[in-house]
């Protein structure tokens, strides 16, 4: 029964430190990066600030000067996504997160394009 016991215990100690691992392991996604948009009418230059609120991410992205209203925010491994209320549309944007720069895709409105962002110091 000593030897089932010991071998929860390692068991557990395994899967607890697993646990922390992968959570350490993950992409810092939090903090204020300079990004770029590609689109049909050329680069777009954005701020985007992503915080921890309450456990879960809220994202801010300002455009033009103007804060747009962010969505559905979600870091699923290293991807970032959230969803952008820009010009009556909805577009929606992925990052791959990697150290302090960020690189993925944004559509809507018939409309895609590339975007990439780097975190500020």
């Amino acid at each position: 029964m000593r030897n089932l016991t010991r071998l929860v215990l390692v068991f557990a100690a395994v899967l607890l430190a697993c646990t922390f691992s992968s959570a350490a392991d993950a992409p810092k996604v939090v903090g204020t990066w300079d990004a770029v948009a590609s689109t049909p009418n050329g680069e777009l230059k954005s701020v985007i600030t992503v915080k921890q609120v309450d456990g879960a991410l809220k994202a801010e992205i300002e455009l033009e000067g103007a804060k747009q209203v962010v969505t559905d925010e979600k870091l699923e491994g290293d991807v970032f996504r959230m969803k952008v209320q820009y010009e009556g549309g909805v577009y929606d944007v992925e990052m791959r997160v990697t150290g302090d720069a960020m690189e993925g895709t944004w559509q809507g409105g018939g409309y895609s394009g590339t975007l990439k962002a780097k975190r500020r110091p």
